[in-house]
């Protein structure tokens, strides 16, 4: 159930990007955050999901199969009917007001100028025994977008195939699990880097969401480029301010 999604895409080796442009001094990196300040997690266990444990939700769904004469087998019309719930939250919801003061005191900060970014992302949900989510691809096939960055962002710990694979570097094909724990964002080149997930061969699900993000009204490579390297070179210099404490989100437990 583990075989390796096909990207169907034209990849360009860093040199080949670099001959047409600059290129970014890394294609990805992980940002850090407070999840105490930002409890994202904790929002979708109260709000939307009513579980004690994000990365425990396919316990429940299964139990709830199993009190409907189902199988215990999970599918994507699981992971999508899942995914549903947080997608379609209002967007004054407690969680998507957390969501707006993440970019606005975490990400605007650290990248020094405003920023463009989806208003409503993209909700994801991995359950254990289900399929690819999404085959190995770039970006730009689809979006067009020369100036935009990936910013994906786990509620649950991620290793192996709950993980995001990524190329190591422009076109080299060598897709491998990227860990991320909760508490970190995974921000990546992924226009031109090769990404894509795996068949969830593990016991814990995953939850996650992932936008693109832009300098505003940016429309070039370099602008990209550039943004991509002001992430990576702010968080290798440990300059990363966190939001004060606020009550964007409400009470996190109860």
């Amino acid at each position: 159930m583990n075989g390796m999604p096909s990207t169907g895409n034209d990849a360009r080796t860093r040199a080949e990007l670099a001959e047409q442009g600059p290129v970014p001094v890394r294609p990805w990196t992980i940002l850090r955050y407070d999840p105490e300040r930002f409890p994202f997690a904790k929002l979708l266990e109260r709000d939307v999901f009513h579980v004690p444990r994000l990365d425990a939700l396919h316990q429940h769904v299964r139990a709830r199969r199993r009190a409907l004469g189902l199988g215990d087998q999970l599918s994507q019309r699981d992971n999508l009917a899942a995914r549903k719930l947080m997608q379609d939250l209002p967007d004054d919801a407690p969680f998507y007001r957390l969501y707006h003061a993440f970019m606005l005191h975490l990400l605007c900060p650290l990248v020094g100028r405003g920023i463009s970014y989806s208003s409503r992302p993209k909700m994801r949900i991995h359950f254990p025994g289900t399929y690819s989510v999404s085959s190995f691809h770039h970006d730009i096939i689809v979006t067009k977008r020369i100036d935009q960055v990936n910013f994906w962002m786990p509620f649950t710990d991620v290793a192996g195939t709950t993980a995001l694979w990524l190329e190591s570097d422009y076109g080299r094909a060598d897709y491998a699990p990227v860990p991320v724990r909760y508490g970190e964002v995974l921000v990546f080149d992924g226009g031109y880097l090769g990404h894509g997930s795996v068949a969830n061969d593990g016991d814990t699900t995953r939850v996650s969401l992932d936008l693109r993000f832009s300098y505003r009204k940016a429309n070039t490579r370099a602008e990209g480029v550039g943004l991509m390297n002001r992430v990576v070179e702010r968080i290798d210099a440990g300059v990363v301010r966190f939001a004060p404490p606020s009550a964007v989100h409400g009470p996190a437990t109860g």
